[in-house]
């Protein structure tokens, strides 16, 4: 089974494009990097490295490292950034013993097969003094989408788990983090020009330290 989901991620990861632009790192991000005087930074599944470019353009001496199960997502960070360090692996078994200043994952969590075992990892990466930032989605009640996965309607075919609400997602960190920050968002897309609203789909995200 693990090794389907895994297959299924690569394969949809290696065909979706991020469109990768000028973008500012976001307000929460920066002010945890600038406040806590960050000396690196791990992105687990970084796409195409929406954040990692924002990141080396404000803060060009922070060490960044990328992981994504995608190949050419990897391949591409390597030549675009030569002296950062990219990994193309799993996850929730990265072959890695450096601790992190920063572990960051944005909309991840919910692709992987085993939500538990990769905040195990995440907190084997973070440093004792470190910040955690993950976000995910979360879906208020059962709707109609155009994306099935596991016999559910979801948001993204490769979804293993929507999150029911902003309790069962920051339950999932309790043990082994303390938080200090979450809040959540509306979903939204791109229609002709504008941003429409998703109904009842969320972005929860949730900024920890370690217990």
């Amino acid at each position: 089974m693990k090794g389907q989901v895994l297959e299924k991620n690569r394969k949809y990861s290696d065909n979706f494009v991020q469109r990768v632009g000028q973008l500012s790192v976001p307000i929460e991000i920066k002010k945890i990097i600038a406040e806590n005087h960050m000396k690196n930074f791990i992105d687990l599944g970084c796409g195409d490295g929406l954040i990692i470019g924002s990141i080396k353009r404000e803060f060009p001496q922070l060490k960044v490292t990328g992981v994504d199960i995608s190949p050419r997502r990897i391949n591409g960070l390597r030549i675009k950034f030569p002296k950062e360090k990219f990994y193309c692996a799993d996850v929730c078994n990265i072959p890695l013993n450096q601790k992190f200043d920063f572990v960051h994952s944005s909309q991840v969590i919910e692709h992987v097969e085993d939500d538990h075992l990769m905040i195990k990892e995440m907190r084997r990466l973070l440093s004792d003094q470190g910040v955690l930032f993950v976000s995910s989605v979360m879906k208020s009640f059962p709707m109609i989408y155009k994306f099935r996965n596991n016999g559910k309607f979801v948001l993204d075919p490769t979804h293993e788990r929507e999150y029911k609400n902003p309790q069962e997602f920051l339950d999932l960190f309790k043990k082994d983090f303390r938080l200090i920050k979450s809040w959540v968002e509306p979903v939204k897309r791109n229609f002709l020009n504008f941003q429409i609203k998703i109904p009842s789909y969320y972005l929860i995200y949730g900024i920890w330290k370690k217990r």
